[in-house]
């Protein structure tokens, strides 16, 4: 009986107090499922926060006249206009090192290849990622076929112009993605 009581006072062997194989398994499954939780955290607070996408105001109503615009753009076609466009001597004031002052410069040619003088041309010139830079501007003719105007914009990069040329009864536009520099 001395022996029994004895036992359960007995110091322990190393190999009886070793952790269980395998006891780590559930705690890896519980940091992975952190790791997830906090990239999609991150990716919905950035998600949220920035850029919302929006590019197109009323895309819905645009796209019901889908049709008209591609019954302008057949009749574009049929006049064989063609213009080219550029922005040319980029300046930047020792004022303002962001802004960009520049000369948009346009050239038009009918389809014989002619010149196309007598246009009334106007270009609206946008920044494609971000809203309140966007302008208008007139564009008076420089030459046989050519136009251009100076116009100021706020910050070096991409800008999208859409340029409208108007003769008689006529319109044609074009849109280009031009560098400023």
């Amino acid at each position: 009986m001395s022996g029994n009581l004895a036992r359960p006072f007995a110091k322990t062997s190393a190999k009886s107090r070793a952790r269980p194989r395998g006891w780590w398994i559930p705690y890896a499954f519980v940091a992975g499922f952190a790791v997830v939780l906090i990239a999609n955290g991150t990716l919905l607070y950035f998600a949220l926060t920035t850029f919302s996408g929006l590019s197109t105001q009323q895309a819905y109503v645009k796209g019901l006249a889908y049709n008209d615009r591609v019954a302008d753009a057949q009749a574009q076609a049929a006049l064989g206009w063609s213009w080219d466009m550029d922005l040319v001597a980029v300046d930047v004031p020792q004022t303002d090192p962001t802004r960009r002052i520049a000369t948009v410069r346009a050239s038009g040619r009918d389809a014989a290849g002619n010149p196309l003088d007598g246009a009334a041309l106007t270009a609206t010139i946008r920044r494609p990622t971000e809203q309140g830079f966007d302008q208008t501007v007139t564009l008076p003719p420089v030459g046989p076929g050519a136009y251009e105007a100076r116009v100021s914009l706020p910050k070096p990069g991409q800008w999208d112009i859409l340029l409208t040329a108007r003769r008689n009864d006529d319109v044609f536009t074009v849109r280009r993605r031009l560098m400023a520099e």
